[in-house]
């Protein structure tokens, strides 16, 4: 057994159980419990990847992408009939809120499909990260015991190891949606998303570390005779390479989330809403499945219809966290919809996060990466199709316009809503 350890001047600073042979080591499978729990679990426990798991949780499901709370379509009271009329202007938008309301006693359900599909964590590749050769100039090292004479005859009782890591984590997310018209100003919307993770572990070691030539081990062949001097001598350490990998799955509801948008001004000269949105953390955290937390959202909504053919949108809010408030965040969204010929709208948002601080503990020994706090921007780009007078189709994606954070290359959704009067 060897240990994984950070050492200066002989000073052990974290130890770790490194599962090493003499030889080398192959491929090996390991299912976990929780997704959080993969880099402690069978193969990977040893690799000091245990801080990765509660970061990844913290931080993956505010990557999540959130379909508007409003009605694609609307409903205006007309007089003269005494019923509520279909408005025939722009669709809403697909990723961002618009200030109309749907209509008293109207209802919208709809179902949307994203998948996501984390790639970066601060620009670097999740797919390709290699650790640190040494952390505020320690070495990244494991143990040797009995110790190991070096390739420039030197004697060392610890070797530097390089981790080649590939950190897979995908989600599958079916969201319904209900909204409601309580009243012409006033709109309800309810949400709970169901969400399939996905986590998967691939690590490839290098012993001795070849970033470091000064522990260059003793290149040796095992086929000379023994009294061969470039014969390997019982129990000598040869350059090792070996390979591990472990993943798990979950399924689960995500974090329910409840929103009221209440309309304060109509057509002076802007549509002006006033919004509030309660998140509950019934999703698991461990599973990547919620933010384990409850959020408050307030927020304010300006829109406006012109020449019934584009609506300029801007929303601003905060995401505020009740368990540590530090940790929340601001949230805007500035961009227009816009009818682009007959059943057709074309929407394009801008989306900004700015984060009061990191959204999880910094990582005490980072192997790989440090949680930061991050400023996040996204285009949203989307068609919406207008079909039986009240069904709408869309298709949107969401792509990021710099790296900061946890990152997909891309966030395609899919929705499917019909908007109808209630029987009540």
């Amino acid at each position: 057994m060897i240990s994984v350890f950070i050492r200066k001047a002989g000073v052990p600073l974290a130890s770790v159980v490194l599962v090493l042979v003499a030889a080398s080591l192959t491929a090996s499978e390991v299912r976990a419990g929780k997704l959080a729990d993969v880099f402690n679990s069978g193969e990977l426990s040893g690799l000091n990847l245990g801080p990765i798991g509660p970061a990844l949780a913290n931080t993956v499901a505010s990557t999540y992408p959130v379909a508007s709370a409003s009605s694609s379509v609307t409903y205006g009271f007309n007089p003269k009939t005494e019923t509520f009329e279909r408005q025939t202007r722009v669709l809403g938008p697909i990723v961002g809120e618009r200030a109309e309301t749907i209509g008293k006693g109207q209802i919208n359900i709809s179902a949307s499909y994203s998948f996501v599909d984390v790639s970066t964590i601060n620009g670097d590749d999740l797919g390709n990260l290699v650790n640190r050769p040494s952390i505020k100039g320690q070495v990244v090292s494991f143990r040797v015991p009995g110790g190991v004479t070096l390739a420039d005859g030197r004697w060392t009782n610890y070797l530097p190891v390089q981790v080649h890591a590939n950190i897979d984590v995908e989600a599958d997310i079916g969201t319904p949606s209900i909204t409601y018209g309580v009243t012409p100003d006033l709109d309800l919307n309810v949400s709970l998303p169901i969400i399939k993770t996905f986590l998967g572990v691939k690590v490839n070691e290098v012993v001795p570390d070849p970033r470091l030539p000064q522990f260059m081990l003793r290149d040796c062949s095992p086929t000379l005779p023994a009294d061969d001097p470039n014969a390997c001598q019982p129990n000598e350490i040869r350059p090792t390479t070996g390979n591990r990998q472990a993943y798990a799955r979950s399924t689960g509801f995500g974090d329910l989330l409840l929103r009221a948008k209440y309309v304060v001004l109509r057509e002076q000269p802007v549509d002006l809403a006033a919004a509030l949105g309660v998140s509950f953390p019934s999703g698991d955290q461990d599973d990547f499945h919620g933010t384990g937390e409850y959020r408050v959202q307030p927020g304010l909504i300006v829109s406006r219809v012109v020449a019934e053919r584009f609506q300029p949108l801007l929303n601003v809010g905060v995401d505020l966290n009740t368990g540590d408030v530090g940790r929340s965040v601001l949230r805007w969204a500035v961009g227009s919809t816009a009818t682009v010929a007959g059943p057709l709208t074309a929407a394009v948002v801008f989306l900004g996060r700015n984060e009061f601080s990191a959204q999880a503990d910094k990582i005490t020994t980072p192997f790989f990466f440090q949680i930061e706090r991050n400023d996040i921007y996204d285009a949203s780009v989307g068609l919406r199709w207008l079909f039986a007078e009240s069904g709408v189709i869309s298709a949107n994606v969401i792509v990021p316009l710099n790296r900061d954070g946890l990152r997909a290359d891309v966030i395609p959704t899919v929705e499917v809503e019909y908007a109808f009067s209630s029987p009540l």
